[in-house]
């Protein structure tokens, strides 16, 4: 059976796996991604990866990486997440020192492509992906024209959407971004705001069933969330909205309440689907691998 490695680069850690052509999962390495240390240290990570995973039978790789990526050529046009990765060449870099081909795109794209191959999204003609994590990611699929990229390849850059004009400071020197309202972070402003204290996401979660405040900087974020899925479905009216990103692990606490007020506050909310994705941790390197099988012509 063919096989590929697919890597996911993130802020924190770089993971990795060797894919079969069905999606299973060989075999897996995880090292911190060290992105403080800029982009040659994490060069130098991804080779340990790939070092680590590569066997005789690896055919090519697949590289989710944040920013906004031109996946025919494999340059990162712009990146925050690590100094010195706007403008790598990065499928050129790495096949410096490999014999089998590189293929790169962005990470938000790469999650929902393993949706699309074997999760919520399969069998959707078209579908909005949504990542909350730490931040917002977004990726917007449709059956004639494939992930949508845009004319410099920041299309579908979800998370810059604006939700509240001159609102809260983003990293990305906008105001009002739906990721400073709608991710993991948005959490502990919503709490600080109202507290004056500094609590991580898992410790306001921790505490939710007793801390009146710690519930109600959930519900914001299940508002704002129901507020910006309107804005989706009038924008893409996509089959279905499939939301994923470590944040989804705590979708008890506000997931029926987000479709509530997305339901309330949207004028024809019906013919969008909106469901978990069904891969957290695996997504990444499982898209990733599904991009080299496609590049390598294995559909």
């Amino acid at each position: 059976m063919k096989q590929v490695i697919g890597i996911d680069i993130g802020g924190t850690k770089i993971n990795s796996a060797v894919i079969d052509e069905e999606g299973n999962v060989i075999d897996k390495y995880r090292i911190q991604s060290n992105a403080e240390d800029g982009r040659d240290e994490v060069l130098k990570r991804i080779r340990i990866s790939i070092d680590r995973l590569m066997t005789s039978e690896i055919e090519g790789i697949g590289i989710g990486t944040a920013g906004f990526i031109d996946s025919e050529k494999g340059i990162v046009k712009f990146a925050g997440n690590i100094e010195g990765w706007t403008g790598l060449r990065l499928k050129e870099e790495l096949e410096k020192n490999i014999s089998i081909p590189v293929y790169v795109d962005n990470d938000a794209n790469i999650a929902a492509l393993c949706e699309k191959w074997l999760g919520a999204a399969k069998g959707y003609s078209s579908f909005v992906m949504l990542t909350m994590g730490t931040g917002l990611g977004g990726a917007i699929y449709d059956h004639k024209m494939g992930f949508w990229q845009g004319a410099n390849f920041q299309g579908a850059e979800l998370g810059h959407m604006i939700l509240y004009p001159e609102g809260r400071l983003c990293t990305c020197t906008q105001h009002g971004c739906a990721e400073k309202y709608i991710a993991g972070s948005a959490l502990s402003i919503n709490y600080q705001e109202l507290t004056g204290k500094e609590e991580t996401g898992p410790e306001i979660i921790a505490k939710i069933e007793k801390d009146q405040a710690a519930k109600d900087s959930v519900k914001r974020i299940a508002h704002d969330l129901g507020l910006y899925l309107a804005s989706i479905k009038n924008i893409f009216d996509p089959e279905g909205v499939v939301i994923g990103g470590g944040f989804i692990e705590t979708k008890e606490h506000w997931w029926d309440e987000a479709i509530e007020q997305y339901k309330k506050i949207c004028n024809r909310p019906e013919g969008m689907e909106i469901t978990a994705a069904k891969f957290q941790n695996d997504a990444g390197v499982i898209g990733a691998g599904k991009l080299a099988f496609e590049k390598l012509g294995y559909k």
